[in-house]
């Protein structure tokens, strides 16, 4: 295991122009309606819609919690990026996402009835014109009127839902966190890994080399949108409902996605320059030599000022993501496929990853 773990870092640190001799898929790696992402050609661009909200995010992070980027707890450093599969999520944040839900249809159709019977019974024996224009005006009523009670008492009612759920404290909490150790996958740069949460508490965990990327057309009433899905070459098994690979209006902000992941797992470039893991630049050899070598600033995001930046540097990298050619693109994994059978590559896996 140990010898396996030396030859994928060896192939790794070599570059991207090294990578090693893979099997062919028994399914053909065309999907349907989603454009499969070449592999180790660089942009050398980062998604610009992530980053000016990570940039708030990061900064807000350093003004009330600091010690998160030092606890080890923070999800993304020079280790591994983590993440949630969103398939793998279910539990308490379901009920707490139906109470305001439930409460407003008990306002708006159980209270709408009521406010109906009663003045039903006021006009009933009235002419058609008077009683017509009586169920009318409970209508144009009670809806503006639902919607202030609503307003009104649903801080209450939430309040009161965490006063119910107050003596389970810790039986929540243990619920919570098992569910977040369902959900959480990760890109490992330390290991050269991705691991998927799945069905079952289980955990799909194979070389990064074994993944296709693809960016996928998702069809919504707003139009036609796109994210980043995952597939397992050898299994089949897709990824996309994930908080890392969120719906996109733009194509170009999910290919400079994969190209940001893809050079954050090749150990012989340096960590993307991203709000997220700049607190853990000086902790990568690779990127204190790339910093040193270009005199970054080490606090460039956490000091930025996001609304001078994106009138100024920031439009002009919206600008070449937008006009990058994409489409020209050369993928270095593809000729690797097929050099090596099924059987020789099973053995130079690492023993952890998911049985092909």
């Amino acid at each position: 295991m140990n010898g396996n773990r030396e030859n994928i870092s060896q192939q790794k640190k070599a570059g991207a122009g090294q990578i090693p001799n893979l099997p062919n898929p028994e399914r053909s790696r065309k999907q349907l309606g989603q454009d499969i992402q070449p592999v180790g050609d660089y942009a050398g661009i980062e998604p610009y819609y992530r980053v000016c909200e990570d940039v708030r995010n990061v900064q807000h992070q350093e003004q009330s919690e600091p010690e998160a980027f030092t606890s080890g707890e923070y999800w993304w450093d020079q280790r591994r990026i983590q993440f949630l599969n969103g398939k793998a999520l279910i539990g308490l944040s379901v009920v707490l996402l139906l109470v305001p839900y439930i409460w407003g249809g008990l306002v708006l159709v159980g209270g709408g009835w009521l406010f109906y019977y009663y003045l039903y019974l006021l006009v009933v024996d009235t002419s058609d014109i008077v009683f017509m224009l009586a169920m009318l005006l409970a209508v144009v009523i009670w809806i503006p009127s639902s919607i202030y009670i609503l307003i009104k008492t649903m801080p209450w009612i939430m309040g009161a839902f965490a006063l119910l759920l107050r003596p389970f404290d810790k039986f929540l909490a243990k619920l919570l966190d098992r569910g977040l150790d369902a959900g959480e996958s990760f890109f490992s740069r330390e290991t050269g890994e991705v691991s998927f949460a799945v069905s079952g508490g289980k955990k799909l965990t194979a070389p990064f080399e074994e993944f296709d990327a693809y960016v996928e057309r998702v069809i919504e009433a707003g139009g036609i949108f796109y994210r980043l899905m995952f597939v397992h070459r050898y299994t089949g098994k897709q990824f996309s409902q994930t908080s890392l690979s969120r719906v996109e209006p733009s194509k170009e902000e999910v290919m400079a996605l994969w190209d940001m992941l893809q050079r954050y797992m090749d150990v012989s470039q340096p960590l993307p320059d991203v709000p997220r893991l700049e607190p853990f630049r000086h902790l990568d050899p690779v990127t204190v030599e790339h910093d040193q070598r270009t005199g970054r600033n080490p606090r460039f995001w956490r000091d930025l000022n996001l609304e001078a930046w994106m009138q100024g540097d920031g439009a002009e990298w919206l600008k070449r993501q937008t006009e990058y050619p994409w489409g020209k693109r050369s993928c270095r994994l593809t000729p690797q496929l097929g050099k090596i059978s099924m059987e020789e590559y099973r053995k130079q896996r690492p023993a952890e990853a998911w049985p092909i």
